[in-house]
């Protein structure tokens, strides 16, 4: 039965978290956090597990930034806008959750799209706001009224730079702080106009992070992992840290060294560097620096939080260092290693400043616990995830269970399979695969499910834990499969064919073919005797699951179909596509068609009793529509998610909904008006809660359990043995604590007694000083009665006087304020009297002279009228002549006008001078009020006089003394000037001398310097020789130890066939045993001691090979030697030394290659014998040992003549070595005997 409204649905949940945004989580309350996810704001409380929404008024316009008040009740979203528009602070109350405010540019010139960024001030009462390029313009919002208090020039004067972040101070809401890459400005108002002030020198400086300290310091980190501390404007050059390294920040101002180069924290690692310095670890930039009472903290590195707590308020103390899990990598990745999505991108810290939480580029939320376990008790604590597990990519498939409240989803970037409880909101079960995932469907029961990965689908088993491939199909790149309704069946789409088998047999049941395009959607009926499918070509086709046959289609070329539905018995079909219209299908032909909402629909879902029906389409927003459909869709439309909706899918009960988005969001809808529309369910209905768990899994969890029950019954064995143990030992030192306490009673009572009479002896003695103390006071305090009483009367007589003084003050000044006013009201009456006079006189003069100008207009008149008979020449100069004269009576009638004007602005100004002098008056007669008030004042202050004056007697005579000293240190300090005068003379006489040996000095240094630098490149030299030299003797111990591993591997194999001969001999007697004995052990050595002499001998030839060639790479690289010390020898014995040295090197380098060949050879050959079984199988090798061992001597044969051939080699070697070196020498015999000629000629 129909209803008259389409079903409505409210959001419950909502799992997401938008990485693009700048500030995107922050604490409400301790348990209420607010983040921006999908279209929406989201207020979740994490330990009620419940949500709250702010729906945003344009869910697609983009928002670069999220913004907490101080008082955390105001939020702020900065909206970047579009081309040509203005950009927009929109600013919500979060105790109604509604709008409050809309802020923009106030100025029509500004170009900019976008405010950079944006900062409540600590009151929440004014917002800070800046623009992006090109304007870079600073905005001081009065944002309760709406208005713009002051603006100014963000952007470095030089115009360099740009502007990524401001900081309001904590206790001055004049005072901000605008930082950027390569920007550095402090800034003040002060009556609507800023000022820069302080240090902002950071055109070198590439500043990521800022934040106040305090009220008067500034702390900023860098690209370089370098942090800097600006303190009352200046920059403190002692106080720059290595993040990454410090430990401890001490603050305090020191009077820095002069030539001190860092100033050591803690660790040593950080000092006043330079910011271009070079570090030899990688540099991670600083980011996310926040302040609270306590400490701050800061993220750099890898994953990385730094967290300091504060110990005085000069000095910080590095307490933990946090970082993201490696056991939440499980969640996102197969093998833990540091990705660039975790870098942390925003840190924010709960009002009891107990929780910090943090945000990266994965859609999570991780949190821990401040002030913990010690960094040195725990180095590294993990942040721990907030919520569940989500994907950080597309969500591309969606399916529910029927008997269990879980629904599967699979991600397309992070290629993993989620399982979720929509009743607990959480995550029961995630799996990460290597391959790409393209659909999931899971089993009505919940305890099976097809995965269609990029190589196969693959049907698994849903463990406790698990997924397990039970079976797999060769179907590449299923993008749809669905299992029906039962579960009996399920359908996999294989190209452009459909594919159904059977889910207990495996076997494929019906190949279904008539697609000629990308099936996009599969439906099944309620009771699985239909299948229906669409796809991008247009066709919807309905097959009959009891024959395989297509028993209906409707083909629409002009729309691509994206989806559909089909209700319970199979007659009527819902399909969505391209055009934006709903289709209701039915015998072959469209029934009804109907447009939505005038975009793309992309999913269609029915509910299990064909009452209710929802669509998504559009950029996130789902449908629900009103069935059955009439001429004119009646619909409501939803929206939480701000991307394309990738699926929907609905309960068993029909009371939830869910839809996964592309932006890895998952909404969990209630239907708040399903009854009626709902399903019927059975009273015994309930979900199923068992699950399916391997033997082997549930043997080693028994065996676990046994194993635990019995080491907690040792446990308890050993604790309560232990206990009485304790017990008896308590009791024994509890009875040796009671004696000695009883003990110490009696003798504190002893002393008790003791003192008590000592206290009475002392209480008598005191009482007689008292009484002779009270006595001599009583003297004392008379005396001082009647001195006072003396010097009051002189002070009373001293103010009568004064006070008869100000009496005649005040009377004094009284007359001189009657005089003034009484001369004032006269001057005010001349002044008026004067210009009221002159007034009448200027009226006279214009009436006079207006008169004077009506008669001379008359009288042009008739003369015009006589004129006019005239000639033309004489009507032009009579003209011009009056026309002259017209215009200076014109002018003077001007100027007269003026002169009026004139006298009236001296009359105005008169006016104002009359009310300047009743302001005198009024500020005279204040006056006159403060002069009283300063005359009650004197009178306190002369009761103050007095008391002072007694004071000021000793003090008086201390000074006295004090200045007889201070002349008599003067004298000594003269004498000790002169003394020192004579002295630095002499000194001075004493610098020449030394100057001359430091210049000296200096020469020798440079002198040393090139000596060094000449020593430096012989150890250079020296270093190179014995790297080869160690190189050489590395080489050298390889072959000894591979020669003596060699050794010893062949005498345990000369030590086992020992003991096999020795176990042989008990078959002496027996002879069939005995050869099989013999048999046995020559397969299992397969050697002969033949071929291992010759084996041995072909090594020793090898070796003095090897040897021979070492000796002869010496000779040649000593001839190499001598040929470069002779520099005038002949060139023709060079160039013939140096062919034959090639000759000897490519000779050298054949005998290497061959000497190469024989070792593969003879590895080859060893293979053969059974040695090794890297070329030939053991079994193929005892095949040819006959073959080999027949034709033993001809390879003995063979082998001698080469060691033959190698020794002949060698002996030419040694003798092309002596000829060479014999011709060296005649070289040499030649060039001393030139040079000693030579020198006899030179005789």
């Amino acid at each position: 039965m129909g209803t008259n409204t389409p079903p409505n649905i409210s959001a419950r949940i909502f799992y997401g978290l938008r990485t693009d945004i700048q500030y995107n989580a922050h604490y409400m309350t301790d348990s209420e956090i607010i983040y921006p996810a999908g279209g929406v704001i989201v207020i979740h409380n994490h330990i009620q597990k419940k949500q709250k929404f702010i729906r945003l008024q344009d869910k697609h316009k983009p928002i670069k930034s999220v913004v907490l008040a101080p008082n955390r009740r105001w939020l702020a979203l900065n909206e970047i806008s579009e081309e040509g528009q203005k950009p927009i602070i929109t600013i919500y109350d979060l105790t109604t959750y509604k709008r409050r405010k809309i802020l923009t540019v106030p100025f029509e010139n500004s170009t900019a799209c976008e405010f950079a960024c944006i900062q409540f001030t600590y009151d929440s009462k004014y917002l800070v706001a800046i623009t992006g390029e090109p304007d870079w313009y600073l905005y001081y919002y009065n944002w309760d009224k709406g208005k713009v208090e002051s603006h100014a020039k963000a952007q470095n004067p030089s115009g360099q730079g740009i502007v990524e972040s401001v900081q309001c101070n904590p206790s001055d809401a004049t005072l901000v702080v605008i930082t950027g890459p390569y920007t550095f400005r402090i800034m003040n108002v002060s009556e609507t106009v800023w000022r820069q002030w302080g240090w902002c020198k950071a055109e070198n400086i590439n500043i990521t992070s800022c934040m106040w300290l305090t009220s008067d310091r500034i702390m900023f980190g860098t690209d370089s992992g370098t942090i800097m501390v600006v303190e009352n404007g200046d920059l403190r050059q002692n106080c720059i840290f290595r993040a990454a390294d410090v430990t401890e920040m001490s603050l305090k101002k020191i009077e820095a060294e002069s030539g001190e180069g860092e100033k050591s924290s803690s660790t040593s690692a950080e000092g006043a560097a330079s910011e271009t310095g070079i570090v030899e670890t990688e540099n991670y930039p600083v980011t996310c620096l926040i302040n609270f009472s306590k400490g701050f903290a800061y993220a750099c590195g890898q994953g990385y939080v730094h967290m300091f707590e504060k110990e005085t308020p000069h000095n910080w103390r590095k307490r933990n260092l946090f970082r993201i899990s490696k056991k939440s990598y499980k969640h996102t990745r197969e093998h833990p290693l540091w990705s660039p999505l975790d870098a942390i991108q925003h840190i924010t810290i709960d009002p009891n400043q107990e929780t910090l939480l943090i945000t990266t580029l994965r859609k999570q939320l991780y949190y821990v616990k401040l002030f913990g376990q010690h960094m040195l008790q725990n180095p590294e604590i993990a942040f721990t995830e907030l919520g569940p597990a989500m994907h950080y990519g597309p969500i591309n498939s969606l399916s529910m269970c029927a008997w269990k409240p879980i629904f599967m989803t699979s991600g397309e970037q992070d290629k993993s399979i989620r399982i979720w409880n929509y009743m607990t909101d959480d995550v029961e079960l995630i799996k990460l695969y290597q391959e790409e995932i393209h659909c999931v469907s899971l089993h009505p029961t919940g305890l099976f499910a097809i995965v269609g990965f990029s190589d196969k689908l693959r049907f698994m088993v849903v463990l406790i834990d698990d997924f397990e491939v039970m079976r797999e199909f060769p179907i590449r790149n299923c993008k749809r499969a669905q299992f029906s309704t039962n579960g009996h069946l399920f359908a996999a789409v294989n190209g452009q064919v459909i594919q159904v088998f059977s889910s207990v047999s495996f076997q494929n049941v019906f190949n279904l073919k008539g697609h000629n395009g990308k099936i996009t959607s599969l439906a099944w009926s309620a009771q699985d005797l239909t299948l229906v499918s669409c796809g991008s070509e247009g066709a919807v086709y309905e097959w009959n699951m009891s024959s395989g046959q297509r028993v209906g289609e409707v083909i629409l070329k002009t729309n691509q179909f994206n989806a559909c539905a089909v209700n319970s018995n199979g007659k009527t079909t819902y399909g969505v596509g391209s055009d934006g219209e709903i289709k209701e299908i039915g015998s072959n032909t469209i029934r009804r068609n109907l447009g939505l909402i005038g975009c793309a629909l992309d999913t269609i879902l029915l509910s299990r009793s064909d009452l209710m029906l929802f669509i998504t389409g559009g950029e996130g927003g789902v449908t629900a529509v009103q069935l059955p459909l009439l001429d004119k869709a009646i619909y409501n439309e939803f929206h939480m998610h701000n991307k394309k909706v990738t699926g929907i899918a609905l309960s068993y009960d029909d009371q939830t909904l869910v839809s996964v988005s592309d932006d890895s969001s998952i909404c969990l809808w209630r239907l708040t008006n399903a009854d009626g529309r709902a399903i019927a369910l059975d009273k015994d209905f309930a979900y199923s809660k068992e699950i399916l768990i391997s033997k082997k899994d549930l043997q080693e969890k028994i065996n676990s359990i046994n194993l635990l029950s019995t080491r907690m019954s040792e446990l308890e064995t050993e604790h309560t043995y232990q206990l009485r143990q304790a017990e008896a030992a308590q009791a024994e030192k509890l009875k040796e604590v009671h004696e000695g306490y009883c003990a110490a009673i009696e003798e504190l009572k002893e002393k008790n007694e003791q003192m008590e009479n000592e206290h009475t002896h002392e209480i008598g003695m005191i009482q007689q000083d008292i009484a002779k103390l009270r006595s001599g006071h009583e003297r004392t305090l008379q005396a001082l009665e009647a001195d006072f009483n003396i010097r009051l009367i002189s002070e009373y007589d001293r103010y009568q006087s004064l006070e008869d003084k100000t009496a005649r003050m005040r009377k004094d000044y009284e007359q001189r304020l009657e005089d003034l006013a009484e001369s004032k009201r006269l001057a005010l009456r001349q002044i008026n009297d004067m210009f009221e006079a002159r007034l009448e006189e200027k009226d006279l003069v214009l009436q006079e002279l207006q008169e004077q100008a009506d008669m001379e207009k008359r009288e042009h008149e008739t003369i015009k009228t006589s004129i006019e008979e005239d000639a033309d020449r004489e009507i032009i100069e009579i003209r011009t002549a009056y026309e002259v004269q017209l215009k200076e009576e014109k002018d003077a009638n001007v100027r007269l006008k003026g002169e009026t004007g004139l006298m009236k602005k001296k009359l105005i100004s008169a006016n104002k001078e009359i009310d300047e002098f009743k302001h005198q008056v009024s500020q005279l007669k204040a006056e006159h009020k403060q002069f009283q008030k300063v005359i009650s004042t004197l009178e306190r202050d002369v009761a103050d006089l007095k008391k002072e004056i007694s004071e000021r007697d000793g003090t008086i005579q201390d000074k006295e003394k004090r200045i007889y000293e201070l002349k008599r240190k003067k004298q000594e300090l003269e004498k000790y000037k002169f003394v020192l005068n004579f002295k630095i003379a002499e000194l001075k006489n004493q610098i020449a001398p030394k100057e001359n040996t430091i210049r000296e000095l200096k020469v020798q240094i440079d002198d040393m310097e090139n000596e060094e630098l000449k020593l430096l490149n012989t150890k250079h030299d020296l270093e190179l020789k014995i790297s080869q030299l160690n190189e050489k003797l590395t080489s050298a111990k390889k072959d000894f130890l591979n020669e003596a591993n060699r050794n010893l591997t062949l005498k345990n194999t000369l030590k086992k066939i020992k003991i096999d001969l020795h176990n042989m001999t008990a078959n002496f007697q027996d002879p069939t045993q005995l050869k099989l004995s013999v048999k046995a052990l020559f397969q299992k050595y397969v050697e002969d001691i033949d071929f291992v002499r010759s084996r041995i001998a072909e090594d020793e030839a090898i070796r003095e090979f090897n040897r021979q060639r070492d000796h002869l790479e010496k000779q040649v690289a000593a001839l190499k030697m001598q040929l470069s010390k002779s520099l005038d020898g002949s060139k023709s014995d060079i160039r013939k030394i140096m062919d034959e040295n090639c000759t000897l090197l490519s000779e050298i380098n054949n005998l290497r290659t061959e000497l190469k060949s024989t070792r593969t050879k003879c590895f080859q050959m060893e293979s053969i014998l059974g040695l090794s079984a890297r070329y030939i199988p053991p079994t193929a090798a005892r095949a040819k040992l006959k073959h080999v061992t027949e034709d033993r001597q001809h390879l003995d044969e063979k082998y001698k003549q080469k060691i033959e051939e190698r020794e002949e080699i060698i002996v030419a070697l040694k003798e092309e070595n002596e000829r060479l070196l014999s011709k060296a020498r005649c070289v040499d015999e030649k060039q001393s005997g030139d040079k000693e000629h030579d020198y006899e000629k030179a005789e």
